[in-house]
Order: structure tokens, then sequence, then C-alpha cells
């Protein structure tokens, strides 16, 4: 059937290449600023098209086009018939652009990479996926990942090598142990042990550009913090970072912003004062700067996503939020009904990892009758997706059946969420609060 599928697109090849006086070198290029999805439907039409988008060179090139023009705001919602759901927000408006199916049935999910999230079950696989080329890949497992109570997956990107790395958090009953696998490997390695007795704050780490951070608390009884913890994905090594000396009896958060590190300063409650604080890391990690005060009041039960631009985005299971820092203007929509907020972040359609023979496997191979069958379970246990022997008889599989199902309802539901619209407020942040 490849074969077959090469050759008509070998003729297809010649007859628009007979009609195209562009060099393939320009066409390349022409080709790296288009979205994604755009580029894709190409792969139907031209073999060198198709080809285009598995070599290296252009990966990068398209990587770095959509980087600078083409980023959306993502928000990954799990949805209770077994499939992960992505909104997609115009990052300068903010206004809703389109809802999709990620075929991925994980719901536990890193913050986006260069168009990757890293999809896990608390006990159990954790796989990278793409959502636009709808390829993923199953991470080899690690020698303690059945011996840990449970453990934590998140993507992060090395600039000077073009690597990903996915860093494991093994949760123990009095510690953790941190691991990390390159994508395109097969092994994981511990880069921390046992030893180490720091108390994060929170597992999830905010990542910019090379590094991952965690705040850490003074000790087991406080909430408080004065240092962050850095792991550095080119060379894998800790270290850390003082917060500023004023903000040290306040509730913090940290927050990445267009390739910064951030962190919010929020009133302790009960505190006489009302104000956060936004303070930005220098590029050196030496010190600290003040950048805005916000006159709103956190909002509670939410956590901060992301910045981007004047605007920080934060939000709880049910809700998305954002805070306009310079008119104090708070913005949220109401997730539809049965969703939950499981990550959110900057996103661009990419065509990452630049991988061939690696295990990577497409998502719609599920819908078609697929080797993989059964179905995972929600939540923290592990899933059950296991290879099945091959027949001479082309069965459609368990899983195959549910993905058709998901996929037609998550068509109806973008039809009933294409209208989603943001509520907003200019003071009276404690009507939001109520409503969380």
């Amino acid at each position: 059937m490849e074969d077959n599928n090469d050759e008509i697109l070998d003729g297809q090849n010649e007859e628009v290449q007979s009609q195209v006086s562009l060099p393939q070198d320009i066409q390349r290029i022409i080709i790296g600023f288009l979205p994604g999805r755009t580029v894709l439907k190409f792969c139907s039409v031209c073999k060198f098209w198709r080809d285009c988008i598995v070599e290296p060179a252009f990966v990068d090139h398209h990587l770095n086009c959509a980087l600078r023009f083409r980023q959306a705001i993502a928000c990954f919602t799990s949805v209770d018939n077994g499939l992960v759901q992505m909104y997609m927000f115009d990052p300068i408006t903010v206004n809703f652009k389109r809802t999709e199916p990620v075929f991925s049935s994980r719901f536990h999910m890193s913050q986006p990479c260069n168009g990757m999230v890293c999809t896990y079950d608390l006990k159990g696989a954790a796989e990278v996926l793409n959502p636009t080329t709808r390829k993923h890949l199953t991470l080899p497992a690690s020698e303690s990942v059945y011996q840990a109570q449970y453990s934590e997956y998140f993507l992060g990107y090395v600039h000077s090598t073009k690597e990903y790395k996915v860093v494991a958090l093994r949760h123990w009953i009095k510690h953790l142990t941190f691991e990390v696998c390159t994508i395109g490997t097969l092994s994981w390695r511990t880069v921390r042990g046992s030893e180490e007795e720091e108390l994060l704050k929170t597992t999830k780490p905010v990542v910019v550009n090379d590094e991952m951070h965690w705040l850490l608390l003074d000790d087991e009884s406080s909430h408080f913090t004065r240092k962050i913890l850095s792991f550095n994905l080119t060379d894998e090594k800790f270290s850390y970072l003082d917060v500023p000396d004023s903000v040290r009896d306040r509730d913090l958060e940290l927050v990445e912003g267009e390739g910064k590190l951030h962190l919010w300063s929020m009133p302790c409650k009960g505190a006489a004062y009302t104000e956060s604080e936004i303070w930005l890391a220098d590029s050196t990690r030496q010190f600290w700067v003040h950048l805005h005060n916000i006159a709103h009041p956190s909002v509670l039960g939410t956590k901060p996503f992301f910045m981007y631009k004047s605007k920080l985005f934060l939000g709880s299971q049910k809700r998305f939020i954002y805070i306009d820092i310079l008119d104090g203007t708070v913005c949220y929509v109401d997730i539809p009904s049965g969703e939950n907020i499981i990550s959110s972040g900057m996103f661009v359609e990419s065509f990452v990892p630049a991988l061939t023979g690696t295990g990577l496997v497409n998502s719609m191979t599920l819908l078609t009758g697929s080797r993989y069958a059964g179905s995972s379970s929600r939540g923290s246990g592990p899933s059950s997706r296991a290879a099945g022997s091959s027949s001479t008889r082309t069965r459609r599989s368990p899983a195959a059946s549910r993905w058709s199902s998901a996929v037609v309802q998550s068509s109806k539901r973008a039809k009933r969420t294409i209208n989603l619209v943001w509520k907003m407020y200019t003071e009276g942040t404690s009507k939001i609060q109520q409503g969380l």
C-alpha cells in the first residue's frame, strides 16, 4: 500500500513540479512560513512537500517561523468520553479560534514545548505527543517506575543540541528522585538521588528556555519559600536561586513569560495589604527586577499558567482566566461542562521531533483498526494499551471504536463551543472568586 501511494505521489510530483517554476529550495522556504496543518494537506498532493516535513533542516526552519509569527494560546482539557480536547485562542486579541481533539487517553500533561506535550499516567507509561502531526512516541519504561508510588513527567528543549528531554519525578514515601530521558534514546538516567530532602512547593516545574524551576518550601510546616531549585537541561546539573528578600513572607508562584522567569508575589491570607507583585529574574539569574503591582487580589482556587505580553493567564479546573496587568481588567471563560483543564501554554503547529525509526506512531491508526487494543483508566491508574497479535482478519479494536466515538462527540462539542466568549470585569474580583 505504501509503495502504491509513493507511485501515485511520484506521478503527482512530476505533474506539480512541471507546473511550478520555483526551485525546490525556494519552495521549501515558502512552505516553512505556512501553518503546520496547511502544510500537512500538501503532503497528499506532492511527494516533495511530503518529504520536506521530515527533513531536520525544514523542521527547524518551520519551527522558527512558527515561533516568530504563528504562536497561539492552547488550553487542554480532559473530556468525559476519554479524549483530550485542545482549545486555541489568538494570543493578541485572546479571541477563540478553534477546538480539536488530541488523541491521547492519558489525563496528565506537561505544558506545551515547541508544539509537543508529554502525556502520562501517574502509575503507568508516558508518551510525547504532537497534536499537529498526531504522532506520538511512547517513552521507555524505567526500572523504578513500578517501584515508586507514582511519577510525573515534564518536557523541555535544549537549544544548543536541539534535543528534547523528559524529566521524571519519582515519588517515594519520604523523598523524590529525578530521572532524565532524551527523546530518541531508550533509557533513563538518574540525575538526583534520594539523599536530597528539599520540599517542593509544587512538583510541576516552570520551564524557561533550557531550565526547569521549582519553589522550595522553608520546612514541612511552612508555605513560605526562600529559594528556587533550578535544573539545567544542557549539563543536567542543579543549582539554587534566592527569591527577593522583600517577598519572603508572601505567597509566591513562578511564572514563565516569553522566555523569561517571573515571580508572582501575592499577599498571604489575613494580610493587611491586597496588592500582588510581578518580579522578573535578570538573564544572569543574579538579581530580581520589580515590574508591576496588581491592584486586584489573587483569584482564589487558581494557579498561574504563563504570561504573554501584558497578560497573566491562570485558571482552575473549570475556568480559564487572564488579568491585564496594565489596566487591571480581569476576564474569564468557563470550560464546557464535563471537562477539566489539565494544561495550558503557548503553542505552535510544528513537525517536531525530527526523528525517524524511533517508534513514532500515528494516532489516527487507532481509528482504522490499529494494533493497539484496550483502554486506559482515567486518573492515576496505568494505561492498559497493549499490542495485539497479528491476524489475517482485520478487526477494529476496542480502542479504535472508542476513539471513533470520541471523534464524533468531539465534532458535536466543537459546534456547541465555537462561540466561547470571554466575560470581563474591570473591578470587583470578588465576583469571580465567588464563582469558582
